[in-house]
Order: C-alpha cells, then structure tokens, then sequence
C-alpha cells in the first residue's frame, strides 16, 4: 500500500487548504487594482508621542531644590486640579531646558567646555 492510499487520496499536507491552480492561457490572472475606494481609512489616529528614555545625570544640591521648588510653584499655579499626565515635575523642567539650548544658536562645533557655554550664554558670574 502506498503513502497517498494511506491518506485516502488526500495528498501532501502541505498543500492542504490551498486551491489548486486553475489558469488557462486564454485566461490570465488579473492584476489587483487598488483604487481610493478600497483604501480603509483609520476612525481615529491619535497623535503619536515621542518615546522616552532616562537618563541618569548629577547636579548639585542646590539646582536639584531649585528645580523641585520650580515645578512645585508650577503645580501651585493652577487653581483647578490638573491631570497627572499634564502636572509639572523637575523633569519636565530639564526637557525644557534642552530645548531653550537648543535654541540658542550657539555654534556647538566651536564649544570646547562648560565654561565656554556659560561665556555664551552670558552665565558666568562676575
């Protein structure tokens, strides 16, 4: 007895569920068109955000208060509750403080140090 009597004449496995291929030459297969109206529109896209990551820095004392009294007078500012996605914290103060430098025009190719860029930045104590 044969494998394919076996299976009662079903065939391979691997093509189980698949049609066979039935293409005459008078017949060619039809190319998909796709047109605007077979194009599914998403309902609703929400506005993607920005992947966060963390990142470990060291400040002094002073700037690590500085910063928590800030965003705490942020928070104390408004006077109806505010979301806990939308409440200030000292992160968000550094986020903005990376923006405010990166806004500055400062040429960073020419900055060789810290100190040079509060020379630029007109923070350099007298």
């Amino acid at each position: 007895m044969t494998k394919l009597s076996r299976m009662g004449g079903m065939g391979k496995l691997s093509t189980y569920g698949t049609p066979a291929p039935v293409e005459t030459a008078a017949e060619p297969k039809a190319a998909a068109v796709v047109t605007p109206q077979n194009k599914v529109k998403p309902r609703h896209q929400k506005p993607q955000r920005e992947k966060l990551t963390t990142v470990n820095i060291k400040i002094r004392q002073d700037q690590r208060d500085w910063m928590d009294q800030t965003a705490r007078l942020v928070r104390d500012n408004n006077t109806e509750p505010v979301p806990a996605n939308e409440r200030t914290y000292p992160q968000h103060l550094i986020q903005v403080a990376i923006d405010l430098l990166k806004a500055t025009g400062v040429d960073w190719e020419q900055v060789r140090n810290v100190h040079e860029l509060k020379a630029l930045l007109n923070l350099l104590d007298d």
